[in-house]
């Protein structure tokens, strides 16, 4: 008796251990009954359920983020490239959710790549390398577009961003793009090169054009004060040339005799009837 009764204590303690359940913050639950879905989806908090008939389901509520390898695709140019994307998606309907995928996230995954992989294949070809290096937004809007109607039918999923993760080219295109990539930046650079030297020129002779006129410009200044300053030597020449004409002449020939035998060693061979020898002259027949 005592052990029916240990029995019975032991089976309500479990059946009331079974009974309650909690979902965590950040996720939702099911209850199932028999392997169908019982009630609606359950919140955050404290929950009862039949105990041994009922089955709990949790799921994430919040973005889960999965990643691809990078496969082979072709672009609209004819370049073979490697891409790897990576998705952003979260459950909107726990039903469906459940019914497509027993509420594994593996299944949902392997599920989902497939129509991924289709969109972008068609987005890859539809663009050109540049764009799918440059990572162009369009892309990734567009591949939401076309994956997240599809998705939310199947598995009560919504996406809420696919995005290029990684573009490598394959070992045989590598070299051919590299140089095509060298060339198109030499073109460039001898594209720029050349306006560079253009502009270098112009301003170059522009610079020369302008030196030219300020050359020209003290010139005329430089032979305008030298001719004032030879007009105003000429009057001071003339005015104490008239003052007294004989010591002036005098002097004159004094300051030519001092630049012919400046340095001491000059030699000058003359006639004794020769102008430059007036003053000697003179001054032998007056005795000086």
């Amino acid at each position: 008796m005592k052990v029916i009764a240990a029995l019975i204590v032991l089976i309500l303690a479990l059946a009331a251990a079974d009974s309650v359940f909690v979902v965590r913050e950040g996720h939702g639950a099911l209850l199932l009954q028999f392997g169908r879905i019982a009630s609606a989806p359950l919140a955050p908090g404290l929950h009862l359920k039949f105990p041994f008939a009922q089955q709990v389901d949790l799921y994430d509520t919040r973005a889960i983020v999965s990643e691809s390898e990078p496969e082979r695709y072709q672009t609209s140019d004819g370049e073979a490239v490697d891409v790897g994307f990576y998705s952003r998606w979260r459950v909107v309907d726990p039903q469906a959710y459940y019914r497509a995928t027993s509420g594994e996230e593996l299944q949902a995954t392997q599920q989902m790549m497939p129509l991924i992989r289709d969109a972008l294949r068609s987005q890859v070809q539809a663009h050109d390398l540049g764009d799918i290096i440059a990572g162009d937004g369009a892309i990734s809007t567009r591949l939401r577009t076309l994956v997240d109607k599809e998705t939310r039918a199947r598995m009560g999923i919504e996406i809420l961003d696919i995005g290029i993760e990684r573009v490598e080219f394959p070992d045989e295109a590598a070299d051919a793009v590299f140089k095509r990539m060298q060339a198109n930046a030499k073109s460039q650079a001898a594209a720029l090169r050349a306006a560079g030297e253009e502009k270098a020129s112009a301003i170059r002779a522009e610079g020369e054009h302008k030196a030219q006129e300020i050359l020209a410009s003290a010139q005329q200044q430089a032979d305008a004060t030298r001719g004032e300053g030879d007009a105003q030597a000429a009057r001071i020449h003339a005015q104490t040339s008239a003052q007294d004409p004989q010591f002036f002449a005098f002097w004159s020939s004094l300051q030519a005799y001092r630049a012919a035998l400046d340095n001491g060693r000059a030699v000058i061979v003359l006639d004794r009837q020769s102008p430059f020898l007036k003053e000697f002259g003179e001054a032998n027949a007056t005795g000086k």
